[in-house]
């Protein structure tokens, strides 16, 4: 097999990046690392990230529409390739959404090294995920979740989840209310599904990855990052959101007055969303400015990802041109441009155009 090559049957691509010259023997790291979606072909997700590190990496990108399911032989003879040239002493699978599902499902099939998730769908192709974007809904897909229940001993399993995010937020309350084995590590976050961006852009990642020596609960920790919400909230949160995608608006409707709206930013979007398509426009924009003033009001909510953030003020773009207030929409438009100077589609008669929120 070659360093750098793509399984004709299944489309996995994989590439072995050695560790670098000096690197010391007891280092002795390979990590594993799953790409995430939309990588294009030839191209590898986190690669240059994790070129900076003095591991022995081994890359690796499955088509999209797979999402990891049906290269499990493929993905065996890359890592058989990979241990072989590394002689590694240590194996950690490594990935954040499509990229964390490739890494729970192999590295707690094969049970030979810590595992890294950021962001995992445990259910694909279910309305709302970003699975569903490439795929229908596959219920006989591997339930990584499932697979942790009935392995429990085991190298430790890191499960990130941004629990602003709907998808993500169903997984953290699966987690949070399942059972568990001790070597389970779920962290809940204020953050959204791009909880690695986030956790990178303020050099926590950095910190992780360059020996996996350091506690990510408390790196987070310190930052203020961990979310201690009660399970039953998210949970909320995530049936609603579940429904919403479906097409069934009434569950988000009745969490206008919820708490938790004032607690959980992504709780706030998803009502103001299903305002909108009833039709509420101006309740809509109340509950968006609220959201808003919550996220404004907490230096780590204002940190959130920028497309995030973004999200919610496009959103209240398309409630004004929906309720016709040109003088609102104006308003607004003007304050999302001082925000977001950069963003040169906030000055465009379009700027409210949805796109959808990592």
């Amino acid at each position: 097999m070659r360093d750098d090559d793509t399984d004709p049957q299944t489309g996995l691509a994989w590439r072995y990046r050695p560790a670098p010259e000096g690197a010391a023997p007891g280092e002795g790291i390979l990590a594993i690392v799953f790409s995430q979606a939309r990588v294009p072909p030839g191209r590898f997700g986190l690669e240059r990230l994790f070129a900076q590190t003095r591991h022995a990496c081994l890359f690796l990108n499955g088509p999209d529409a797979d999402w990891y399911r049906s290269c499990d032989d493929a993905v065996d003879r890359a890592i058989a390739l990979a241990c072989d040239r590394s002689s590694a002493q240590r194996i950690l699978y490594y990935g954040a959404s499509k990229g964390a599902y490739g890494a729970l499902v192999t590295g707690l099939r094969r049970g030979d090294g810590e595992i890294h998730a950021f962001g995992p769908e445990f259910r694909l192709g279910r309305p709302g995920t970003q699975s569903r974007q490439v795929m229908g809904e596959d219920p006989d897909a591997r339930d990584p979740l499932s697979m942790l229940q009935e392995t429990r001993d085991g190298p430790a399993v890191h499960l990130l989840f941004g629990i602003f995010d709907a998808v993500d937020a169903e997984g953290a309350a699966r987690c949070l209310q399942g059972d568990l084995p001790a070597r389970a590590r779920p962290l809940t976050l204020c953050s959204s599904h791009a909880s690695h961006d986030h956790l990178y852009s303020l050099n926590i990642i950095r910190k992780l990855i360059t020996r996996f020596d350091r506690d990510l609960g408390t790196l987070c920790a310190e930052r203020g990052l961990v979310a201690d919400h009660a399970a039953g909230d998210i949970a909320r949160f995530a049936e609603a959101s579940a429904e919403f995608a479906a097409g069934r608006p009434d569950t988000a409707l009745a969490l206008e007055s919820d708490p938790y709206t004032a607690c959980n930013p992504g709780l706030g979007l998803l009502v103001a969303e299903a305002l909108i398509g009833a039709g509420n426009f101006d309740r809509a924009e109340s509950r968006l400015a609220a959201t808003q003033a919550l996220i404004d009001g907490d230096p780590v909510l204002g940190n959130l990802p920028k497309r995030w953030r973004k999200h919610l003020w496009r959103s209240r773009l398309s409630a004004r041109r929906a309720a016709d207030d040109a003088q609102g929409y104006a308003r607004l438009r003007e304050e999302a441009r001082s925000r977001y100077p950069e963003d040169e589609a906030f000055a465009r008669d379009d700027a409210y155009s949805i796109d959808a929120p990592d």
